[in-house]
């Protein structure tokens, strides 16, 4: 394994565990190393700090993979498979069983790797799609190289179900590969169309059923028809059941208030209309009718949005429009407004315009509030700070000049966890006011 060595005083992060070193920090030149080689990193004197590999295209030259010294191959098919188990048997812990963010990258020791596992339903069966992406030369080394993703899925679903983690075998297993995001060409490998590795009775994942878990009672399950080869990231979003939860709980301490009256939803950058499906659901159960209105540029979304909530038996109204821009719409006044855009800052340079895109949004969002309304705004932009993400929100309702209260903030759900030694993996902030 190649040895590298970092300059004197630059060991600090990595001390601290936190996962990266970048070039300039390097004694020796990463040159030396192949994209994705495995790489043990020392201090000044030769003392060991951690083991990964590294990439002589990227800024980011080196990724631990380890910081215990008894690990010696942590880019091993046998490793990786035992990183994953362990990913999986936290998820079981905190109450995840059917579809979860399975590894998160960093966050899980497996930098580099997002993995979603959903759980599809079809004739009575039930069937489990392992949608990844390998952001890191790394990583696709490791998964790509002799085709070890098939050996690293196989063994992760043989101990699953020894485990007791899962009840799907291999048999009903469905690998899908997502290597379509630019993040890829910083590593100097190439974007790659999404490719189904393995499939089952040549079931299409464009228009899929996936089950996922009511927030307000895991063993109620909340189905969506998902496209999971053209939808973003992986397919679907499954980061904001924290937040719903969060949400549809105040909700449950107004429900005497909220009786008697059609509730209306505003869902802004509705994708496939998680938001709305999960509060419908329990609006339903409690008795409470409602109807909602879907906004996203995206028509796809909108097709599938609708389709999944329409079944609830409310009224459901779609928008394609852009969201900074939603004339014809402020007239409306709605009891529940959800603001959950795309990310506004790529990079620092956009920081300003992306917290001027925050303020424009939110300011129309508590403009178009019934007297009592819940507002949900989010930011999943990583580089905004919590701070800054707030200051926003002050002067959107400012401008709006509506009264309002925060009455709880939220973050990533628990199958998104962060370190503190990694703040860059704390991406998704939520407040929530309510009007008076």
């Amino acid at each position: 394994m190649k040895i590298w060595k970092l300059k004197k005083g630059h060991d600090f992060r990595l001390r601290s565990r936190h996962p990266w070193v970048f070039s300039n920090e390097l004694l020796d030149s990463p040159k030396s190393v192949k994209p994705g080689e495995p790489v043990e990193v020392q201090d000044i004197q030769g003392h060991f700090l951690a083991r990964g590999y590294g990439n002589p295209h990227s800024l980011i030259s080196f990724r631990a993979m380890t910081f215990s010294p008894k690990d010696e191959n942590p880019t091993s098919v046998a490793f990786l498979t035992e990183r994953l188990v362990q990913a999986w048997q936290y998820r079981n812990r905190s109450g995840f069983k059917k579809s979860f963010r399975l590894c998160f990258s960093e966050v899980d020791q497996m930098p580099g790797l997002v993995l979603d596992r959903y759980i599809i339903l079809k004739n009575n069966i039930q069937y489990q799609v392992f949608s990844f992406q390998l952001l890191t030369s790394g990583m696709d080394l490791a998964f790509q190289e002799k085709n070890n993703w098939e050996t690293i899925f196989k063994s992760l679903v043989e101990q699953s179900l020894k485990l007791g983690l899962s009840q799907v075998d291999w048999a009903h297993t469905l690998i899908l590969q997502r290597n379509d995001v630019n993040v890829r060409k910083l590593e100097g490998i190439p974007v790659e169309d999404p490719k189904i590795l393995k499939t089952v009775e040549a079931e299409d994942l464009t228009n899929v059923e996936i089950h996922v878990q009511n927030v307000m009672n895991a063993d109620e399950t909340i189905s969506f028809q998902v496209n999971l080869i053209e939808g973003q990231k992986t397919g679907f979003f499954l980061d904001q059941t924290f937040n719903m939860k969060l949400l549809i709980e105040q909700l449950s301490h107004q429900k005497e208030v909220l009786r008697g009256k059609k509730i209306r939803i505003l869902d802004l950058c509705c994708y496939m209309g998680q938001w709305s499906s999960q509060i419908v659901t329990n609006l339903k159960a409690w008795g409470i009718d409602c109807e909602v209105h879907l906004v996203d540029v995206s028509e796809m979304a909108l097709t599938k949005a609708k389709q999944n909530i329409e079944k609830y038996g409310v009224q459901v109204f779609t928008y394609k429009k852009d969201v900074l821009n939603l004339d014809g719409m402020t007239e409306t006044l709605f009891d529940i407004v959800i603001s959950d855009p795309p990310a506004f800052v790529k990079n620092k340079k956009d920081i300003h315009q992306g917290l001027n895109a925050y303020f424009k949004l939110n300011s129309q969002a508590f403009k178009m509030c019934a007297p009592g309304a819940l507002v949900v705004s989010c930011t999943c932009s990583g580089l905004v700070q919590l701070e800054d993400f707030k200051e926003a929100l002050r002067k959107s309702v400012l401008r709006s000049g509506r009264t309002a209260r925060c009455v709880v903030f939220g973050g990533q759900g628990w199958d998104h966890p962060t370190l503190m030694s990694f703040p860059e993996g704390y991406y998704l902030k939520m407040v929530m006011h309510q009007l008076d």
